[in-house]
């Protein structure tokens, strides 16, 4: 129970801004397996067996981590309650439609009115650089600068196990 309120109580420090219009010209994609900017990762967990693996490279020294996202083709979105301070769906999931099974938890439907359950949110997680472990990011996508040689990440967690991003490029 400790891990789960600790997990909780960081899903809900994580502040996530809303995507905004980009100005594509100031970012481009480069090589996953070797990204001289931020490489962005969002691990579904059980929300799907496809992940995001990209690399976006920009001139400035940061980037706004929403910017990077938007342009790796992340779409977040918050909830009715905290608006984009909780995220609520990546790539719109999870899906409004569909009921979410987690082991040892009555089937949920996410509605994206309040605060996701402790047992299936989403987290955000940020590396300063490539050797260095996965952290939960201190602040949301909205005001969350990044730079090259960083790693952004999302990913989905559910039950007891707590889902970073890692995938391989």
């Amino acid at each position: 129970m400790k891990v789960i309120a600790i997990v909780y109580a960081a899903a809900g420090l994580l502040t996530l801004g809303g995507c905004t219009a980009v100005d594509s010209s100031e970012f481009s994609a480069g090589n996953p397996s070797s990204c001289d900017g931020v490489l962005v990762q969002v691990n579904y967990g059980i929300l799907s067996d496809v992940g995001v693996v990209e690399c976006v490279e920009f001139e400035s020294e940061t980037a706004l981590a929403s910017d990077v996202l938007s342009f790796a083709g992340v779409e977040t979105e918050g909830t009715d309650a905290y608006g984009d301070l909780v995220v609520c769906r990546v790539n719109s999931l999870p899906s409004p439609n569909e009921e979410l099974i987690v082991e040892g938890e009555e089937p949920y439907r996410e509605t994206c009115a309040e605060m996701p359950p402790a047992f299936a949110y989403w987290a955000l997680w940020h590396k300063s650089d490539p050797g260095s472990p996965w952290d939960y990011a201190t602040e949301g996508v909205g005001t969350l600068m990044v730079s090259p040689g960083e790693s952004l990440g999302l990913g989905f967690s559910s039950g007891t196990d707590v889902v970073t991003p890692d995938i391989e490029p």
